[in-house]
């Protein structure tokens, strides 16, 4: 009897498996660092090459295996963390399935050399496809390397999804810098094409939360450790260590948010709610603590067996673990004094620019001076493009929209004559009110400047730094920005690598004015680290030169004066979108005479 249903083959099962499992390279970065942690390693060394889809090679100092084990571990389902369906509720591993060595063997050019201590050879072992080709004794020092090339060498649908090698590489980055703060006992190190991009020692504190701050110095940087302060809190099997952002060091996202459940990252809402709780009012509207945080809970209490990539947990006993989250929050905050000085700003807002004029074409900017300024010898220059005079983008309008007039300005707000605005695109007739936002207006005409030069390949005019700006950043941040360093310099923003994750920028756009240089780095930074999407080079750098004429435009605090107002008008409408400003807010709006009248019964 002919039958419909099928059971497949081991080779097709290890296919479908591998796709749960491994998603991209980063994915087989972290099972394999996650077994070599499992194996009792100390010192664990990540390299890589085209993003890890040409190559990884993980290399430890742990426990290794014997020849027989080497070969089981082949196997689907062979592992040695478990003996036996209860095993499950109470496991204490990072890993336990036996899915990851055999779903990754399946998919690539695979490769594992491994020696135990008691053992004087190792074995290698060499797999094609889920296929053993080889195995035989072979020279190591005790523990395991596993060599990984030609990732979805077989898998052509999965491997015309992937990203960019790029992308790659700095997922690979976060994923090892995450696992890195997770452990800090043990020595991480990562080579990406045979450059270093992350090292952290095996730190020395006496105590696991001064090891754990010396992590997160090396992982996430001075700033980050600094603004934080230590949180430790035991009650019965449950300890929470680690350390929480002061209130006025906060995030607009939850990007500085970092949780550990028995050193395994984990994503938790409860968590996140809970470190709420401990602020109380402390934390601003729409603000987002930062914090690295390691919960301590016994293995009966958490279930990680609910997703492929074990990122989601389920916890019983819940609302103790979030009281006692809360807890050793509100202990730590109120051990500390954190009420900022009357001239404080905290680190991680974003100060308003002042605002330029609009009189005189003439720049005169704060913080800039010549090159040959005789009191500070500035560091070489980089190479740069020859600067000429920006184009005349005003002189004619390239529309014949009329220019409304100005009856007057309030702070934030310039007045329009509704009765000026016909043949516009707010022309309803002649009553009403109609408001120009300064600030969104100011960054229009800031965008189409800048974009201009860009899209006709002339550099801007720029000022050089008085002082050069040294900007320390951690790896992850590092990664990034010097993946766009063409792209900045490309918009006048002056920047080269000093030193290891270390920048320095000498020189801006004049129309960036006297904005603080720091805030603006990290802003953009912090941009292209939150742009998941595959962008043209060109449209990367629209979306850059909105965020920073966003940033450097006028203070929506100031009143400008009529005479400036005016003129910022003028500009606002040779705009080719003067309605609209670069994030795509509206810069002037129309309120009719009903809608006022309202306000009035």
């Amino acid at each position: 009897m002919n039958t419909k249903i099928r059971v497949l083959d081991e080779h097709t099962i290890n296919k479908i498996a591998a796709g749960e499992v491994i998603e991209n390279p980063a994915s087989v970065v972290k099972e394999l660092v996650e077994n070599a942690i499992d194996a009792g390693a100390t010192e664990i060394t990540v390299e890589i090459k085209g993003g890890g889809r040409q190559m990884i090679r993980i290399t430890d100092n742990g426990c290794g295996m014997g020849q027989d084990d080497a070969l089981l571990a082949l196997e689907r389902h062979a592992t040695s963390k478990i003996r036996e369906v209860e095993d499950i509720l109470s496991v204490g591993t990072m890993g336990f399935r036996g899915e990851a060595i055999p779903s990754i063997a399946s998919i690539s050019k695979f490769m594992i050399l491994t020696r135990t201590a008691e053992n004087e050879d190792g074995t290698m072992v060499i797999v094609e496809g889920g296929k053993v080709l080889k195995h035989c004794p072979a020279a190591r020092d005790t523990g395991t390397t596993i060599e990984v090339k030609s990732l979805f060498f077989n898998v052509p649908v999965r491997r015309k999804f992937q990203r960019s090698p790029t992308y790659d590489a700095n997922e690979i980055l976060k994923m090892l810098s995450m696992i890195a703060l997770g452990n800090p006992d043990i020595r991480f190190e990562l080579i990406s094409n045979e450059t270093t991009t992350l090292t952290t020692q095996r730190c020395d504190g006496e105590t696991y939360l001064e090891r754990l701050g010396q992590r997160i110095y090396d992982v996430l940087g001075s700033e980050y450790r600094y603004s934080t302060t230590p949180v430790e809190e035991r009650s019965g099997d449950y300890a929470v260590t680690g350390y929480v952002g002061l209130p006025e060091y906060t995030r607009h996202n939850r990007t500085g948010q970092y949780l550990f459940i028995n050193k395994r990252a984990i994503q938790s809402p409860l968590a996140s709610f809970a470190v709420r709780d401990g602020y109380g009012t402390a934390l601003q509207t729409n603000r987002h603590p930062i914090y690295v945080l390691h919960l301590e809970i016994p293995g009966d209490i958490v279930d990680v067996n609910v997703h492929p990539q074990k990122r989601e947990v389920r916890l019983r006993q819940e609302q103790e673990i979030k009281t006692l989250i809360a807890k050793a929050v509100d202990s730590a905050l109120n051990q500390m004094s954190f009420t900022p000085s009357a001239n404080e700003e905290p680190e991680f807002a974003m100060p308003e620019s002042p605002m330029p004029s609009f009189t005189e074409p003439v720049h005169t900017f704060a913080g800039f001076a010549p090159v040959h300024e005789e009191e500070f010898t500035p560091l070489p220059p980089l190479p740069r493009k020859e600067v000429r005079d920006d184009p005349p983008l005003f002189e004619t309008p390239p529309t014949s929209r009329p220019i409304p007039k100005i009856l007057g300005t309030i702070p934030r707000f310039v007045i329009l004559d509704p009765t000026t605005l016909e043949g516009t695109e707010l022309a309803q007739g002649k009553q009403g009110l109609c408001l120009v936002d300064q600030r969104a207006a100011h960054a229009r005409i800031i965008y189409d400047k800048l974009l201009a030069c860009a899209k006709k390949k002339i550099a801007p005019s720029v000022q050089t730094l008085l002082i050069p700006l040294t900007l320390e950043l951690t790896p992850i941040e590092a990664a990034t920005l010097r993946d766009k360093l063409d792209m900045l310099n490309d918009l006048g923003i002056q920047a080269k690598e000093f030193d290891n994750n270390t920048f320095v920028i000498d020189a801006l756009p004049q129309e960036f004015g006297n904005v603080d240089v720091k805030a603006l780095m990290v802003d953009l930074v912090k941009s292209m680290q939150e742009d998941h999407d595959d962008r043209t080079f060109e449209r990367e750098k629209e979306k850059q030169l909105a965020l920073s004429a966003s940033r450097i435009a006028l203070s929506s605090k100031q009143r400008i004066s009529n005479s400036e107002a005016q003129v910022l008008v003028n500009q606002l409408m040779a705009c080719e979108t003067p309605f609209r400003c670069p994030n795509g807010k509206p810069t002037v709006i129309r309120i009719g005479s009903d809608e006022l009248a309202k306000h009035f019964q």
